[in-house]
């Protein structure tokens, strides 16, 4: 209403955002498949990429780049951690994926329930906290 009361038309710019966006995701897309994986084939976006993306954003927090951010960071670092932990622990292979998997689905729900908001939010919430710490009121 009041992008329209300035002289904006509404429709013509969520249909210019929306072009623009999808633009910059294709682009993104063309180059995760050429300059990651080498080759661009249908076996490259499986069920378990669409799981990862719908998990980043969750997790990260919905309508936040930052959430994007931190999202995309949880996906990718928690596993190699945990991989690693479990390999510094001495546990065999088979045993070590099944509980990195096991510990990765229970962080995801403790996220959800714990923080529906993401961690976007609880990186709001901490710098904020930080910034009245040594002088609370």
């Amino acid at each position: 209403m009041a992008a329209a009361v300035i002289g904006i038309r509404p429709v013509y710019a969520k249909l210019t955002a929306f072009a623009v966006s999808s633009f910059i995701v294709g682009v993104a897309g063309a180059l995760w498949g050429f300059v990651h994986l080498g080759s661009w084939e249908p076996a490259a976006f499986n069920i378990n990429r669409s799981f990862d993306l719908l998990f980043m954003v969750i997790i990260g927090g919905l309508g936040s780049i930052m959430g994007s951010f931190f999202g995309a960071a949880f996906i990718v670092i928690v596993p190699i951690v945990l991989d690693n932990v479990t390999v510094l622990l001495g546990l065999s292979t088979a045993t070590a994926a099944h509980l990195t998997s096991m510990i990765f689905g229970a962080l995801i729900v403790f996220f959800l329930i714990v923080e529906p908001h993401g961690l976007a939010r609880l990186w709001a919430i901490g710098k904020e906290k930080l910034r009245l710490w040594p002088f609370p009121h």
